[in-house]
Parts: C-alpha cells; sequence; structure tokens
C-alpha cells in the first residue's frame, strides 16, 4: 500500500470516529436538556364573595418551575422533575380581588408518573378536598372517564364554601384544562429565586 493511501485510510477513519463521537455527545446533551411527556396545561380562575383582599388563600411568593415561553414551549426546572416521569401539569392560579394580593408567580406543577398515571386535581384554598382526578393513558388524557386528546379542553367550575375565622365564603374555582399532546419539554438547571 502506498503511503498516501495509508494516509487517506487514516483521516478517513480518525474522521468516523470523531463523528461517532460527536453524534454520540449530541444525543446525550439532547436527552439531558429535553424530554418528551404528556404536557397539560390547566387554569384555575377563582373568585369569592369576600371583600376584596380577604385572606383566603396565599399563591405566593414563589418562584415557578416552570413557564412557557414565547414560543409555546415549557421549559421545567430539572430538580422540579421526578424520576419516571411521563407528564406533567402546569397549573396556572388566576385569583380575583378578593383574594391577598401576591407577588408570586401563582404556578403549581403536578406530575404524571410511570409508578403514578393518575393526579388528583385539589381545590387551591383547601388541599383535603379533590376537585377532580386526571389519567395519563399512553399520552392521552382522561378526566371523568372522558378522553381528551391534544387540544380538546375540559371545563369545569366548582362552588363550596369555605370558612376562614368566624366567616364563611362561598369559593368558586372555574377550570379550563387543554391537553398540549406528547411534546419535547426543555430542562434546565434550577434558577436563583429571588
Amino acid at each position: 500500500m502506498q503511503r498516501g493511501t495509508k494516509i487517506v485510510i487514516v483521516l478517513i477513519v480518525v474522521a468516523s470516529v470523531f463523528a461517532g463521537v460527536t453524534l454520540y455527545a449530541e444525543s446525550t446533551l439532547r436527552q439531558a436538556f429535553q424530554r418528551h411527556l404528556l404536557v397539560i396545561r390547566a387554569t384555575n380562575t377563582l373568585s369569592s364573595n369576600a371583600p376584596p383582599g380577604t385572606l383566603i388563600a396565599d399563591f405566593g411568593p414563589h418562584c415557578a418551575e416552570a413557564q412557557f415561553a414565547q414560543s409555546g414551549a415549557l421549559i421545567v426546572q430539572s430538580d422540579a422533575i421526578p424520576p419516571g416521569a411521563t407528564g406533567v401539569v402546569y397549573v396556572r392560579y388566576e385569583p380575583d380581588a378578593s383574594f391577598t394580593s401576591t407577588s408570586g408567580d401563582r404556578v403549581a406543577l403536578r406530575f404524571f408518573t410511570a409508578a403514578a398515571s393518575r393526579v388528583d386535581v385539589v381545590s387551591a384554598v383547601d388541599n383535603a378536598t379533590v376537585l377532580f382526578a386526571m389519567e395519563n393513558r399512553n399520552s392521552t388524557l382522561f378526566i371523568g372517564g372522558n378522553a381528551y386528546g391534544a387540544g380538546q379542553p375540559y371545563d369545569a367550575v366548582f362552588t363550596r364554601p369555605v370558612t376562614v375565622g368566624a366567616d364563611t365564603w362561598t369559593i368558586t374555582e372555574d377550570y379550563t384544562v387543554t391537553s398540549l399532546g406528547f411534546t419535547t419539554v426543555t430542562v434546565q438547571p434550577p434558577q436563583v429565586c429571588q
């Protein structure tokens, strides 16, 4: 074999090894910073007959562990995702003026996992009261035995009395839940909470 042929073969082998290592590293990094999960977006609009500023429930202050980017992609902090997560429920609370004003992000996360495919949605003003349950069945959302595909909303209104001190107020929680389907979720390191 001539010297030039040997050099070409060595260069091809080196380039092949470099390409293989690069593809492996890229694949590993993509898995570290992205997950494919069933993404559920829920909004809980709360109102009550209490006077403005009444301390019925406090939704912060805290820093959200997830947020939707302008592109519509969900970004979740890595320490918030449990092992075996198969889906994420992003709940946004929108209380009216009758609730204590807070500067928090008013966001809560719930997760479906391989071991727990059901998520109970509890009242924002009483954690002991389950309003409804959601199930992740092969990346399809089930609520009350009904299937909700990507883009199909589930709407429900829950009204109940809540006693705070000597007063009893009527609380209304208006939920809108929409499955975004099986989606890529961006995972980022925890952010500094201010």
